[in-house]
């Protein structure tokens, strides 16, 4: 049995009564939780990574880590602890990733550079995006361009973002369909690179 880890700052009971609402598929308790500790994750994530964009990549990693792994959180601690403890491993993950490579002005200076874009390819590439940006701003509902952002900027499997968002495998499945179609009208510049 887990112990009572009220927290009399936290809008709920216990959390032990949130992660059984949460782990019963109660959408509401994990938005609540979301909402309650996303601002302390970003700022100790913001803290840390100096970067805003890395922050927010962080924060929306550490939730998605939540809801996939809650099951597993034994009530030891109170679950903003355990929740901090996700965040710290996931902020050192970042600090291990690899640093782009600096080459040396000597070594850039010997190397032949392979053909660079002429200009109006650059033009037609800029033309196409800003289509493409139209689109996800104007076409896709709130939920698409979710379901876009997780998984072609944050490179989530299906099943991870099927679960973060609380939708069957399939709904997602057809929401990138969609979202590709769209995509395809309105910027057919995008044929042959979008799959």
């Amino acid at each position: 049995m887990r112990k009572k880890n009220a927290r009399k700052a936290d809008p709920w009971s216990s959390d032990e009564e949130l992660v059984e609402q949460i782990l019963d598929g109660d959408r509401a308790s994990f938005d609540l939780l979301y909402e309650t500790y996303f601002p302390r994750v970003y700022r100790f994530a913001l803290k840390r990574l100096g970067d805003p964009g890395e922050a927010e990549d962080v924060t929306q990693d550490v939730f998605i880590t939540v809801h996939r792994v809650l099951d597993s959180w034994a009530g030891n601690s109170s679950l903003l602890v355990w929740i901090f403890g996700i965040t710290r491993n996931t902020v050192n993950r970042r600090f291990r990733k690899p640093r782009p490579r600096l080459d040396s002005v000597e070594d850039a200076a010997t190397e032949v550079p392979s053909r660079e874009p002429l200009a109006d390819e650059i033009a037609e590439a800029r033309q196409v995006l800003e289509r493409c940006d139209t689109v996800i701003r104007e076409k896709l509902t709130p939920l698409q361009r979710r379901i876009f952002h997780l998984k072609h900027l944050r490179h989530q499997p299906i099943k991870s973002i099927a679960a973060a968002l609380g939708k069957s495998e399939d709904a997602v499945k057809a929401n990138l369909y969609r979202m590709r179609n769209s995509l395809l009208a309105g910027a057919p510049g995008l044929k042959g690179i979008v799959r």
